[in-house]
């Protein structure tokens, strides 16, 4: 009995140290196919750099494999010629099936590879000082016999201070200003084809600042927590990226836009079918502020444009067999600021059925439809659109249908052939508009005088009649009130058009219009 317990177990060693004898040796003559299909990807999914991934020094034993890795990025134009090294260290690969520095980080499914790896005092002595004397970032990688990738990483909190010493170290150099950073996490596990991602992102702090103005942060996150995974239906990746604070500047010659996200809460799905990726997403933005020039630290009221509460929902349903799409959008801000005064409410609501893909997510489409010849027949419909101040409201409806020739579609090639129905409504009031222009003239006034009023009301009158008069689209006047209308009725299949409480023949309708216009 202890013989053949003694057996079993030598059986089982010499059958351990095989299989990752083995598993190493998969490792190394698939090493460089790996490589070059991540560079590949890497560089074909993006205009902004190339990548550079190198190895030496391989040195393969039975459970680990030990090798020098360098990574370098180098930018793709031809303007700018800089190459900076993202990584340059030693690292170690065990070996499968059962790797023991997998089996620490609890995972107990069979990993073909495993690197633990902890940033070294010899690679930056600058970020072993400031994190602590230990290391800056430590990651777990591994990789299953199925190629799915498991990858955790951490960091260490940094605080890089804005003072001229600082301006001569490599850390300096390499990222061209300051950051702060608080302690952080990435977990992500993906497989071969990225149709099953999980992902966790968390950030408490991250402030970088570029080192030609220390007046405002490059780039804010406050709060940050990103987390994807699979959808219900398995179809697509669902999301979740919620932050108490966002914010975005940047630096030219002649401006310095600043856009800062209070309270953001975004959620959605991507959804991978025939090569294009369709969103579906749920925005809450408590508030939005836009500075058009952000160069000083304090900057005035009636620079800042302020959206409160924004709510935005896009849904959309991809059909492969013509690459179209059906969807909505809908967008609420509950105000908008611009200095003092409250300018109002914004709210849209607008659906599509059978639209090219291409026509609104052009980035994102990457099939290959040939058959630009083909009929389509979308629709578009603003359901609403409606502004609301103080002093009323202006809304807008309008319905469309078109037919032609897909090519001539997709390039926004449309003509009165084109168009098979047309509903349009619009009610604009003269007093609305010009109460919203006294506004913007005035950002520093809270309320308005009746003759500043009355002043773009003038105005307001005098440039849209020059304007439209000649579109016999619009009218004037409504009930009494005076402004922008429009109230059209066309069908391609009936003889009479419906236009401003009139009724035309279409023929009237058609030499009136494409005679003026």
């Amino acid at each position: 009995m202890k013989k053949s317990i003694i057996t079993i177990g030598i059986i089982a060693i010499l059958g351990y140290v095989g299989s990752s004898w083995y598993t190493g040796n998969i490792i190394k003559n698939n090493i460089d196919k790996k490589i070059e299909q991540i560079t590949q990807k890497i560089d074909n999914d993006q205009d902004l750099f190339n990548i550079m991934i190198e190895y030496s020094d391989y040195q393969q034993s039975i459970f680990s494999t030990k090798l020098h890795l360098t990574v370098k990025l180098a930018s793709k134009s031809l303007l700018i010629d800089d190459t900076k090294t993202l990584f340059n260290d030693d690292i170690t690969i065990h070996h499968g099936p059962f790797p023991i520095t997998a089996l620490s980080e609890w995972k107990f499914t069979p990993q073909m590879a495993w690197m633990k790896y902890a940033m070294s005092e010899t690679l930056s002595p600058e970020l072993w000082q400031l994190a602590g004397n230990q290391p800056f970032i430590t990651a777990n990688i591994g990789m299953n016999y199925q190629e799915d990738l498991s990858i955790k990483l951490a960091n260490k909190a940094l605080n890089l201070v804005n003072s001229d010493s600082d301006k001569n170290t490599e850390i300096w150099r390499f990222i061209g200003g300051s950051l702060e950073v608080s302690d952080g996490d990435i977990n992500i596990e993906f497989n071969k084809d990225l149709s099953q991602l999980y992902a966790h992102v968390n950030i408490d702090k991250f402030i970088y600042k570029n080192d030609k103005d220390f007046s405002k942060p490059q780039v804010t996150l406050q709060k940050f927590n990103l987390s994807a995974y699979p959808n219900s239906d398995k179809t697509g990746i669902h999301y979740n990226l919620n932050a108490d604070k966002m914010a975005f500047g940047t630096h030219n010659h002649y401006t310095e836009p600043h856009i800062t996200f209070d309270n953001l809460k975004y959620q959605g799905d991507i959804f991978h079918k025939t090569g294009a990726i369709i969103p579906n997403d749920h925005t809450e933005i408590g508030k939005i502020t836009f500075i058009i020039n952000a160069s000083s630290e304090s900057v005035p009221d009636d620079q800042k444009l302020i959206i409160n509460n924004l709510t935005v929902d896009q849904e959309n349903t991809f059909t492969p067999t013509n690459n179209t799409i059906d969807g909505l959008l809908k967008a609420n801000a509950e105000s908008l600021l611009l200095g003092l005064p409250n300018l109002g409410s914004v709210s849209l609501d607008l659906s599509y059925q059978n639209i090219p893909v291409s026509m609104l997510f052009n980035r994102f489409d990457n099939t290959d439809f040939d058959d630009e010849q083909t009929l389509l027949n979308p629709k578009i419909s603003l359901n609403k659109f409606n502004f609301r101040n103080t002093m009323g409201e202006v809304n807008a409806n309008a319905f469309v249908t078109l037919s032609g020739i897909r090519s001539r579609l997709e390039r926004f090639m449309v003509d009165i052939d084109n168009i098979d129905s047309l509903k349009l409504n619009v009610d604009a009031p003269f007093n609305v508009l010009a109460y919203t222009v006294a506004q913007l003239k005035n950002p520093n006034k809270e309320a308005l005088t009746p003759e500043e009023i009355e002043k773009e009301n003038l105005s307001i009158k005098s440039i849209i009649k020059d304007e439209f008069s000649k579109i016999l689209l619009f009218t004037f006047e409504k009930n009494n009130i005076e402004g922008l209308y429009s109230e059209v009725d066309y069908a391609k299949d009936k003889q009479e058009v419906k236009l401003n409480g009139q009724t035309l023949q279409k023929s009237d309708f058609l030499q009136k219009i494409l005679k003026n216009n």
